[in-house]
């Protein structure tokens, strides 16, 4: 069923269904366009784009706060069948200089002010090839001089738009991992259009939503966004997350559903205990991107009401690996609290396994690495085939997560396979000390690691 299905296709022809709803609103200004202002904003971006030379196989920086503009220039870049590399605007001059250096984009999108200095000395070692750097003026910057300031289209020019094939890479996105290393995860515009079409199956969205989204687009919150335009969803975008604001958005402009990391969450509960709230229009609270703490995960659910979705994925596998759906939350918050711990079941189109050392899989309760085959898996690595080969073998991606089933299907993630500690010939892995450990009333974080020891081999402290 994959053979046909693209980002190019699914995305766009999705937006141009809804017409003048409103597509995207910004907030604290409100300023709104609609999907149809949205679908003539992308083709005028692409045009211009085409025009300096965007087209398939052609690399594409954008570097851009959450905003409209974020969007329409993210779109407009995979609407003209080039490849996209978000950069996330808080990343350190040494992050950027090597995902500039690998990727060597022949096109930078800039309205990050801090990183100019770095941009230019990118345009410097690269101006003879061809590269233009891209200033957008919505954002009142003065951009340096050797950077171009984009200028919209009166007219969409008449030039043939690429046509996406499958295995065209549509987006290249950056992860440090557990490693500190950047690495480029590369994915398909079929890998892409499957993870969307999974989660708009699993946990649909549709006209009558309101999303409000305050972490940055360029992560996780990029995928929940796509499948909301694909599904006509009225978006919300905040530049950053401030609770205070963030509630009163909720109120304001009847929001129904939203994404957070659990950070956020703890941070709405503080503020829910401060003032008189009104979040009666939530349907749906997504969460996910760390661990959960469980006695917060119920204060939620006891505050906000049912509501709540847990996702598990990571950036290789287009943030679709498991999912803890809402009624499962509610099942399990009413008779077995122990499921809560868990990231839930496998998604839709993706096969989970739990393997041993030895390649075989684990019954319920013993641990093993997660390992994932997946439509919308990753196709590698950018430049390199070394961490390629080691973390997709025979169509399995290996996570380097360790985990564990129950008796009802149910994952649960244990710890990371290289914060395993063998002491004394044993496992250990610090997130159960840490978990234990963090359990005493007056210790609020608690950190695991192992030191070397002439008689155990490691000890953990």
């Amino acid at each position: 069923m994959w053979d046909k299905i693209t980002f190019q296709s699914l995305v766009y022809k999705g937006i141009k269904r809804f017409g003048e709803l409103p597509a995207i609103t910004l907030l604290p200004s409100g300023e709104t366009i609609t999907y149809k202002e949205l679908w003539n904003k992308i083709e005028r971006i692409s045009s211009y784009l085409l025009r300096l030379g965007a087209g398939r196989g052609i690399h594409i920086a954008t570097i851009i706060p959450n905003s409209l503009e974020s969007v329409m220039f993210g779109l407009a870049v995979q609407q003209c069948g080039a490849t996209l590399i978000p950069i996330g605007e808080k990343l350190g001059k040494r992050e950027i200089n090597f995902i500039l250096k690998e990727t060597k984009p022949k096109l930078v999108i800039i309205a990050a002010q801090t990183h100019f200095d770095t941009f230019l000395e990118y345009l410097g070692e690269a101006k003879e090839e061809g590269v233009h750097i891209i200033g957008l003026p919505e954002f009142g910057h003065h951009y340096p001089e050797g950077f171009e300031q984009f200028q919209w289209p009166e007219e969409i020019e008449d030039v043939d738009l690429p046509i996406a094939k499958k295995e065209d890479i549509a987006l290249l996105s950056y992860t440090g991992g557990t490693t500190g290393t950047p690495k480029g995860v590369m994915h398909s515009q079929q890998g892409l259009g499957a993870a969307i079409i999974s989660a708009a199956i699993e946990d649909p969205l549709d006209d009558r939503d309101r999303l409000l989204l305050s972490t940055p687009i360029v992560h996780s919150a990029g995928s929940l966004l796509w499948r909301s335009l694909v599904s006509g969803v009225h978006i919300y975008v905040m530049r950053s997350f401030n609770a205070e604001t963030f509630i009163q958005a909720i109120k304001d402009h009847e929001i129904t559903t939203t994404f957070m990391v659990p950070t956020m969450l703890y941070r709405l509960l503080d503020q829910a205990r401060k003032i008189d709230y009104d979040m009666s229009s939530m349907r749906s609270i997504f969460y996910g991107a760390s661990p959960i703490s469980q006695k917060r995960l119920k204060e939620a659910f006891e505050v906000f009401g049912p509501i709540m979705r847990q996702q598990y994925g990571m950036t290789e596998c287009n943030i679709v690996i498991t999912r803890l759906s809402k009624s499962a939350h509610i099942w399990a918050y009413h008779n077995n609290a122990e499921v809560l711990k868990s990231c839930g079941k496998p998604c839709l189109f993706t096969e989970v396994r739990l393997i041993d050392d030895k390649g075989n899989d684990v019954k319920p309760f013993e641990l093993g690495e997660i390992i994932v085959k997946s439509p919308a898996m990753m196709v590698g690595y950018y430049q390199r085939p070394d961490l390629t080969q080691e973390s997709i073998r025979d169509g399995w991606f290996y996570t380097g997560d360790i985990g564990r089933w129950d008796e009802n299907g149910y994952l649960y993630i244990v710890d990371r396979k290289k914060d395993m500690i063998i002491t004394g010939g044993m496992n250990v892995y610090s997130s159960e000390v840490e978990r234990v450990v963090n359990q005493h009333p007056s210790i609020a974080l608690s950190a695991c690691i192992g030191v070397p020891h002439p008689d155990w081999g490691r000890r953990y402290v």
